[in-house]
């Protein structure tokens, strides 16, 4: 689809929703249920389904460059894996916070989507975009070298889904929740959403809290001046691709609220793919306990954070809210 001024008719392709399981407890993921429209009929408690759709925004302002062997191009086109929580299968009535989320170089769209399923299960929608350059098919090869042009990536993505909630017309139409927005990120993802959520030249405010998994903030001086969007880090402390000191850099360097997860013996990758191992179940508990302080504005999020984030042998949490 082009996606060009105005609210667009977005065109989507859906994808099967799947189903929470039957019988599983309700207390279970009871957390997040956001704002209901007037007159419309209260959510019941999750855990939810879980259903999605593709959107594809194309930025006709911004160029595509050169990569390799492709020539470039003269817009950037930005596909969105969107996921919703369902109940039998149908989306869940009214809107919902929005979490968008930036992975890494070289993933697929769905990398991560076993860890963000469970932000979904809990009541928020989350928005994938695929950066031209950088994930696994990218023309010319995946690239790190388009970071400077993903953050407005990000932000287009952001403006054009807001856009899409207020059409009528629109699949993902009263879908979203503009004033609970926040910014997740992976690897690369997290350098991008560093830049996005900090960095004074590219900062989107419309962004209200950030998560940033194994990431390092760009050149110094330029980053959270001003800035105090809270900001939840995750990062392992074998991580030998980008290591830990890039989020202890960040933690020091950021403005409160901030906290800082660190995962004992974990890999870059290997705390992150939203299994049953125990640091796994670290990332999932704690970066839902943010979102709900952060997003839903539950202090009882903060209380669970602290909980959640300390457990022996696994992952040790710093925190200055």
């Amino acid at each position: 689809m082009s996606d060009r001024a105005g609210p667009p008719p977005v065109r989507v392709r859906p994808v099967r929703a799947t189903r929470a399981a039957a019988g599983l407890a309700v207390a279970v993921l009871a957390l997040a249920v956001g704002a209901v429209p007037a007159g419309a009929i209260p959510a019941p408690p999750g855990p939810y389904g879980v259903g999605r759709l593709t959107v594809t925004f194309v930025d006709p302002s911004r160029p595509t460059p050169a990569n390799g062997s492709y020539p470039g191009a003269p817009t950037r086109t930005l596909p969105t894996l969107v996921s919703f929580p369902t109940v039998h299968g149908r989306p869940l009535p009214g809107p919902r916070p929005l979490i968008v989320f930036a992975t890494g170089i070289g993933d697929p769209p769905s990398q991560y989507a076993p860890l963000f399923d469970h932000w979904v299960r809990a009541g928020y929608v989350v928005a994938e975009p695929t950066f031209p350059l950088s994930n696994d098919r990218a023309p010319g090869g995946p690239t790190a070298s388009d970071l400077r042009n993903q953050p407005a990536d990000l932000s287009f993505v952001l403006t054009r889904l807001l856009a899409a909630n207020r059409s009528a017309t629109s699949t993902l139409h009263g879908r979203i929740d503009p004033n609970e927005v926040g910014l997740a990120g992976k690897s690369l993802g997290a350098i991008t959403v560093f830049e996005t959520g900090y960095n004074s030249a590219t900062h989107d405010p419309r962004f209200t809290a950030v998560i940033a998994m194994t990431g390092v903030v760009g050149e110094p001086g330029s980053h959270f001046v001003g800035i105090r969007t809270p900001l939840l880090l995750e990062h392992g402390d074998a991580d030998t691709t980008v290591p830990i000191q890039g989020s202890i850099n960040a933690y020091a360097q950021a403005n409160p609220p901030k906290f800082f997860v660190t995962l004992f013996h974990q890999t870059h990758g290997s705390a992150f793919g939203g299994g049953a191992a125990p640091a796994e179940r670290v990332v999932e508990r704690t970066t839902l306990d943010f979102w709900n302080r952060y997003l839903l504005a539950r202090p009882v999020g903060l209380v669970q954070l602290q909980r959640d984030g300390n457990v022996a042998g696994v992952s040790s949490l710093q925190a200055t809210p």
